[in-house]
């Protein structure tokens, strides 16, 4: 199993990339270069879900 690395967040932003059909996350750490997570709908979704749930939300790598 990969290990797991926690980061401070200062902001993100998300939209939809019409070409590949795919939602664009990038997120801006208080530390380091941004990271962009490509994703399809369903799984931008299954993460809003979570985001509002009271829990640590974990991206797969």
């Amino acid at each position: 199993m990969a290990a797991r690395k926690v980061i401070a967040v200062k902001d993100w932003s998300c939209g939809m990339s019409d070409e590949l059909g795919r939602v664009v996350l990038t997120i801006n750490p208080t530390e380091g270069e941004p990271i962009l997570v490509l994703m399809t709908i369903f799984q931008a979704a299954r993460m809003a879900g979570e985001l509002r749930a009271p829990k640590l939300v974990s991206i797969p790598r």
